[in-house]
């Protein structure tokens, strides 16, 4: 059944780039069935009503919501030169409940901080991977920001994380059982973020930034990864550690 984005489930009408595609892409017709949701948790079975060239009006079948995962996690990804449309694509199918990209002083990619079409580019790729991966929570997409500044905010703000954590090659990084093994408050956080470096890691200087806003070093195992599975990898063992698969 074809899925479609809708922000306001009490509104039964598609907003014009989803009426656009569904008229003129999927020749959706009077009587089709449809899903929508709007990125809250909430999800409708719908009917089409009616159809235009430019809009789509549906009548509700049946209403349900979907709760949130048990722990919010945050990924703060440093922008690599490549793939971080990927990142953003299967962060929000591994349900994370925010992205942050940053600029690191090792970020090649040209990036600014009010950039706001390639966070729109952005939004429509997490969007697109909620449609695919049956997602009812759209990933709150923060603009992007310098690592230096988000670090010096951090630590100011001690307790906006039940855990913290920053993947690392150092000696001293733990894997993720250790870390809450050593901890019994943080095996049950209801909220962590999660920073991953880019093409070359997060410099000394930032990682001791991190670690003094309270980042945990987490250890990925002996292999470098790249930027994308270093994402993949660890997001995976949050989810598996901290929410049971």
């Amino acid at each position: 059944m074809h899925r479609f984005y809708l922000p306001n489930l009490q509104q039964l009408a598609l907003p014009a780039a989803e009426a656009h595609h569904a008229v003129h892409v999927l020749r959706l017709k009077q009587g089709d069935s449809v899903n929508v949701f709007d990125g809250r948790g909430h999800e409708a079975q719908c009917t089409v009503s009616g159809v235009s060239a430019d809009a789509v009006q549906l009548k509700l079948l049946t209403h349900s919501n979907a709760l949130p995962l048990p722990c919010r996690i945050t990924l703060a990804q440093a922008v690599p030169k490549k793939n971080m449309d990927l990142i953003l694509q299967k962060a929000t199918e591994l349900g994370v409940s925010a992205i942050l990209p940053l600029i690191s002083e090792r970020t090649i990619v040209q990036l600014d901080e009010q950039d706001t079409k390639k966070l729109e580019r952005w939004r429509a790729i997490s969007l697109e991977a909620c449609k695919q991966s049956g997602n009812n929570w759209l990933p709150e997409l923060q603009p992007p920001q310098k690592a230096r500044e988000f670090l010096a905010a951090l630590e100011g703000q001690p307790r906006a994380f039940d855990l913290k954590l920053i993947a690392s090659l150092q000696p001293d990084s733990r894997p993720l059982k250790k870390i809450l093994a050593d901890n019994a408050r943080v095996s049950a956080a209801s909220s962590v973020l999660i920073m991953i470096g880019p093409e070359g890691d997060f410099t000394p200087a930032e990682i001791n930034l991190a670690k003094s806003a309270g980042c945990l070093p987490l250890s990925l195992g002996p292999l470098v990864l790249r930027a994308e599975t270093a994402a993949f990898y660890a997001l995976s063992i949050l989810r598996h550690e901290l929410m049971g698969g």
